[in-house]
């Protein structure tokens, strides 16, 4: 039975990364830690309601958890994922920079003020 389970917590979590705007966004929250949605929607430039729905989607299978502080919601990739989940985030992390547009998220995150709401 750990065999299955093993099994859909992989198909899970390529499902949840076969978007590319959510693989843009948990390339950020991987490198730069814990981030709101008003951050993710300024440095990719995309609406809240779909940086809101792909967080969604990747709360539902486990990907990432929220923090709240005070009336905003900070997200990060869940402490708990299966070692082989975690393997292939490190290996995406290190060849990352490499490949547009993760490299530019990055820096646009870096540059940009981080959102006075916050």
């Amino acid at each position: 039975m750990l065999f299955s389970r093993v099994i859909m917590d992989l198909a899970s979590f390529y499902k949840c990364l076969s978007d590319p705007t959510r693989l843009r966004i948990v390339s950020l929250l991987v490198e730069q830690g814990p981030l709101c949605v008003c951050d993710l929607q300024e440095c990719l430039g995309e609406p809240q309601v779909k940086m809101s729905k792909h967080i969604g989607y990747m709360r539902k299978f486990g990907l990432l958890e929220m923090e709240r502080k005070a009336n905003w919601n900070f997200y990060r990739v869940a402490s708990d994922l299966p070692p082989m989940v975690t393997a292939a985030l490190q290996a995406f992390q290190e060849h990352r920079s490499a490949i547009e547009p993760f490299a530019t998220d990055l820096e646009t995150l870096r540059s940009t003020k981080r959102a006075a709401c916050c």
